[in-house]
């Protein structure tokens, strides 16, 4: 999964998408996003979102039972890092990038 941490004035919300590792080639960096993703709001609601696109695409595209085991298995993770406050759903985390974004737009 990806995570974007968006700081807004009354705190943190997070938009996260499930999706493939990324992988690099001679045009770009890449990932496949399998359209599940979970929206965190500032208030700390968490809400699925995309389910009937997930499966839709799932039919269309044939995905195989152990790629749908696995993310769903990765909700399952996601989940509990947001819950624990795990990695990039610290505060401290976002504001360390934060400084170094704002660092870095500065020079």
């Amino acid at each position: 999964f990806n995570i974007i941490a968006m700081i807004r004035d009354n705190g943190i919300s997070y938009y996260c998408n499930m999706a493939s590792p990324y992988y690099l080639d001679e045009e770009a960096l890449k990932y496949i996003d399998y359209d599940l993703d979970v929206k965190v709001f500032t208030d700390g609601e968490k809400r699925l979102l995309d389910v009937e696109e997930y499966e839709r695409h799932k039919r269309k595209m044939n995905y195989p039972d152990d790629l749908d085991y696995i993310l769903k298995e990765h909700v399952k993770i996601l989940v509990d890092w947001i819950n624990n406050e795990r990695g990039p759903f610290s505060e401290a985390y976002v504001n360390i990038w934060y400084k170094r974004y704002v660092e870095l737009k500065n020079r």
